[in-house]
C-alpha cells in the first residue's frame, strides 16, 4: 500500500460502511477520513449528525497533529519497553510515571498487539481475546444519542453489532467490553499502583469482610469497539483513574485538550471541562481559549492519559481496542482534582459512573507505611489521597451511587494513617487540606518526601 493509501481512510468505508453520499475531511497530519451520516425514514436528505457531530469533529481536525516536540505528549518507541534494564538506569515505568505524574501523556510506537488476519470479525474477537459473539452488551447509537442525548443506547450482541458495521444506516460502539484477563505490557504493569499495592499488600493487614465491588477489579481491563464514524465527546474518565489503551486494529483520532493560557487552578480547569461538554453552546470561548492536540492511534500504538486529561475520540474506520484504568501514587493529586470536578459536575465532565474509588483509595493509604523504599511519593499528591480516604462524602460524584462512599473495615485504619500522614505535611487546624491543595499549580505533584524521616514519623505515631 501506498503513502497516499495509508493516509486515506475512506478506502472500505465510504459507500459501504457509512453513505456513499457522506462527506469527507482532510485532518492535519494529511488522513482523510469520511464524516458521520445518520438519517431518520422520514427524512433521508436530513444528516442528524451536521447539527453537532460534524462542526465538533471540523473543529478537532484543525487542531495541531501530536509529535516527538510535543510538550503535551511524550512519544516513546517500543524498544523502550523491550530494552535490557541496566542496574543503574531508571526503569521505563518510573520515566513514565513521572512523565505522567507531570500532567503528560505517553505514547509508545510499535507495541506488541496483536491484528486480525482477515478483518475485524466475530472468530476473531473470540479466538483472541475470548468475546463470545453472543455475549450481550450495551451498545451505543449515534441515531439514538441524536435524538435523545440521556438515553443512546440499547441491548444487543456483539454478532448483531458486527453484522451491522457494513450497514451505512447505523453508527455504533461499545464501550467497556468486560477484558479483565488484558494487561499493560509486562514492563509497565507496575504503574497500577492500586493493585500491587493497594490490594496485594493489605489484605494480611486489613482482611477482606465486606463485600467489594467488582469494579475494584474489572475496570483493568476492557475493549472497545467501534463502527466507523463515531465520535466520543469530550470529558475525562471516572474516578480520577489514569487510562492505558492499546490499538489493536483500526485507527483513532485521539484528541487532548488544555486551556490556551496554561493557567491551572482548578477553577477554570472546572470550566474548561463545562464548556467543551456543551461544544455548540460555547464555540467561541472554546475557540477562544481552548487549545488541542490529535494523537492519531493506529495498531501497535499505546496511549497512557493522566487523571483528569480532558479528551475526545473520533473513530474513522472500524475499530477495536484494549485498556484499562489504574491508580498511581504520583497521581493522586491529579485524580484528587478529576474527583473534585465530577462531584460538581459529573453529570457532564465524564461519560461514565464507577464505584470502585474509595476502596482502592483507602487501601493505597494503609499501604503508605509499608511500601517499598524505591516508590517515590510527593507531598501534595499524598496529601490528595489521605484527603479523598478521610472525606468521600466530598468527593461523592454526580449521579452516582450512595453505595461508593459506604464505610467499610478499611475507613477506620486508613483514616488514622491518613491523619499522621495529613499533619505531616503540614495540616492543621488553621491550615486545613484544602488550603494547600486547592492553591497553586493543579498539575504539580508537590515536592519530594524525604523517605527517611516519613518513615521514622510512621513508625513512632502508628507504632509500627
Amino acid at each position: 500500500m501506498s503513502a497516499a493509501e495509508q493516509l486515506d481512510l475512506t478506502i472500505g468505508v465510504l459507500g459501504q460502511q457509512l453513505p456513499l453520499k457522506s462527506q469527507c475531511i482532510r485532518w492535519r497530519d494529511g488522513h482523510r477520513s469520511v464524516l458521520p451520516a445518520v438519517y431518520d425514514d422520514s427524512d433521508l436528505n436530513h444528516n442528524l449528525c451536521d447539527t453537532l457531530d460534524i462542526p465538533f469533529i471540523n473543529f478537532i481536525s484543525s487542531l495541531q497533529s501530536s509529535n516527538a516536540n510535543s510538550e503535551h505528549v511524550v512519544h516513546f518507541r517500543n524498544e523502550m519497553l523491550t530494552a535490557p534494564r541496566e542496574a543503574d538506569v531508571t526503569c521505563i515505568a518510573e520515566v513514565v510515571g513521572h512523565a505522567l505524574s507531570k500532567n503528560m501523556c505517553v505514547l509508545f510506537h510499535g507495541v506488541a498487539h496483536k491484528p486480525p488476519a482477515n478483518g475485524l470479525t466475530g472468530d476473531y474477537l473470540d479466538v483472541t481475546f475470548g468475546i463470545s459473539p453472543d455475549q450481550p452488551v450495551s451498545i451505543h447509537d449515534m441515531r439514538r444519542r441524536c435524538h435523545d442525548y440521556m438515553s443512546p443506547t440499547f441491548s444487543g450482541s456483539i454478532r448483531g453489532f458486527l453484522d451491522s458495521m457494513n450497514n451505512p444506516k447505523d453508527i455504533q460502539c461499545i464501550l467497556d467490553i468486560p477484558l479483565a484477563h488484558v494487561t499493560l505490557p509486562d514492563e509497565l504493569r507496575e504503574l497500577d499502583h492500586g493493585l500491587i499495592h493497594g490490594w496485594n499488600q493489605t489484605t494480611h493487614k486489613v482482611p477482606i469482610a465486606s463485600k467489594v465491588h467488582s469494579e475494584n477489579f474489572t475496570v483493568k481491563g476492557w475493549g472497545l469497539l467501534h463502527h466507523a464514524g463515531f465520535v466520543t465527546y469530550p470529558h475525562h474518565d471516572a474516578e480520577g483513574t489514569l487510562t492505558w489503551v492499546r490499538m489493536e486494529t483500526g485507527v483513532k483520532f485521539w484528541v487532548i485538550f488544555w486551556l490556551k493560557s496554561g493557567v491551572s487552578d482548578r477553577s477554570r480547569l472546572q470550566e474548561l471541562s463545562m464548556r467543551l461538554s456543551h461544544f455548540r453552546g460555547n464555540i467561541r470561548w472554546i475557540q477562544e481559549n481552548c487549545a488541542g492536540e490529535v494523537i492519531t492511534l493506529v495498531p501497535g500504538d499505546l496511549l497512557l492519559l493522566p487523571p483528569a486529561t480532558v479528551h475526545a475520540v473520533y473513530t474513522p474506520v472500524a475499530s477495536f481496542s484494549t485498556g484499562g484504568h489504574f491508580y498511581h501514587y504520583s497521581c493522586m493529586h491529579l485524580t484528587e482534582l478529576a474527583r473534585y470536578i465530577d462531584a460538581e459536575v459529573g453529570d457532564i465532565s465524564t461519560n461514565q459512573a464507577l464505584n470502585h474509588a474509595l476502596e482502592t483509595l483507602r487501601r493505597m493509604v494503609i499501604a503508605v507505611p509499608y511500601l517499598s523504599p524505591r516508590i517515590h511519593l510527593q507531598t501534595r499528591s499524598l496529601l490528595s489521597l489521605c484527603t479523598m480516604a478521610m472525606k468521600p462524602a466530598q468527593y461523592y460524584a454526580m449521579a452516582g451511587s450512595p453505595s461508593s462512599i459506604e464505610n467499610t473495615e478499611t475507613a477506620e485504619p486508613s483514616a488514622a494513617i491518613a491523619e499522621v500522614i495529613s499533619e505531616y505535611l503540614g495540616v492543621v487546624k488553621r491550615a486545613t487540606a484544602g488550603d494547600i491543595l486547592y492553591r497553586g499549580d493543579q498539575f504539580h505533584a508537590g515536592k519530594q518526601v524525604d523517605r527517611n524521616a516519613f518513615s521514622k514519623v510512621l513508625q513512632k505515631s502508628l507504632r509500627l
